[in-house]
């Protein structure tokens, strides 16, 4: 099962951004226990701590992703990345332990099953 997660990353070693003011997302294709880099995004600068203008410009960069996952996130960006069918989660920590994470405890599978 393939599942697409994106990790609020700068440099992609551990999550370190806040959702709505994430500078760099990095997006990787996780098939079972195998994973792959697929590439940093860089959305558009449009919040700068508060998001006023809303997360269109955040769901459109991140459309394509099953799952993503923040150091932070506000309850109405998460309540806007759910109604839009994406499923977002706080977690702090090595991107790759993370991505071990999931896999050793089939949490891909439950994200696919939506």
């Amino acid at each position: 099962m393939s599942c697409r997660v994106a990790f609020a990353s700068m440099d992609g070693s551990r999550i370190d951004q806040h959702f709505g003011s994430a500078r760099y997302f990095q997006v990787y294709d996780i098939n079972g226990g195998e994973y792959r880099h697929v590439e940093t995004r860089k959305p558009p600068a449009k919040c700068q701590g508060h998001c006023e203008g809303g997360f269109d410009h955040l769901l459109e960069a991140l459309n394509d992703c099953d799952a993503i996952f923040v150091s932070m996130i506000g309850q109405s960006a998460a309540e806007f990345m759910i109604e839009h069918g994406k499923r977002v989660f706080e977690a702090e920590g090595a991107v790759e332990a993370i991505i071990a994470e999931l896999a050793k405890k089939n949490i891909l599978k439950e994200i696919n099953a939506d």
